[in-house]
């Protein structure tokens, strides 16, 4: 699905707070929870798998022009996070090396932020995704556990250096439950309740993940 189909959607870059809402339920007031650091806007998800479990890794687990399905995985390798990126389909040359090493393997994050690209994260959808027997492969990776629901976050990953930004690609992350719920997703995302509902485009992106989760490669 192409990136631009949702660049017109979005309007607010991930800023971080020190206490996020969750809410109980439709009919219920929000509850105050706490948010440590670990969960801070600015760290990348690499950092993030490091910081809190003391080991980060990836394997690309499928690969095309327009597509990547990565392993983000800890110290023991447990995946932490299963990532689906579809690339714009313009690739500028102000960063055609940089997706270059990624093409190469590399983790996407830290490419551009050690070239010195500012990334902004700009938010499509934050949810769960039920337990699915499709899923056993990937709940293998993620240490064995049982069918349970994953936390999901998709947005758009732009770049941003001299004045010039660009939208590099849609990613769809799906994290391990003992990694980051959605609770968790919304005290990185300050407007996460803005981004909570599945619109017709976004269960066309989601049927399109799940299908991927099923790691039939």
């Amino acid at each position: 699905m192409k990136v631009y189909i949702f660049i017109v959607a979005l309007s607010a870059s991930l800023m971080s707070g020190a206490m996020c809402y969750a809410q109980r339920g439709d009919n219920q007031s929000a509850t105050v929870v706490s948010c440590d650091s670990i969960l801070s806007v600015n760290l990348l998800n690499s950092e993030r798998i490091e910081k809190k479990f003391g080991g980060y890794g990836l394997d690309v687990l499928y690969t095309s022009d327009r597509l990547r399905v990565s392993n983000l995985y800890d110290g023991k390798k447990i995946t932490r996070t299963l990532a689906v990126v579809d690339y714009t389909e313009a690739i500028d040359s102000s960063f055609s090396k940089e997706h270059q090493l990624i093409v190469q393997g590399g983790s996407i994050g830290s490419i551009f932020k050690s070239h010195g690209w500012k990334i902004e994260k700009k938010n499509i959808y934050l949810g769960e995704l039920s337990p699915s027997a499709d899923w056993k492969r990937l709940y293998t990776l993620m240490g064995n556990i049982p069918p349970t629901k994953l936390s999901i976050w998709l947005y758009v990953f732009y770049i941003r250096k001299d004045g010039k930004a660009f939208p590099y690609a849609t990613i769809s992350e799906i994290y391990h439950p003992d990694y980051l719920s959605l609770a968790d997703l919304k005290c990185i995302n300050k407007d996460s309740e803005n981004y909570l509902k599945r619109t017709k485009a976004i269960n066309h992106e989601l049927k399109k993940v799940t299908r991927l989760m099923m790691l039939n490669y």
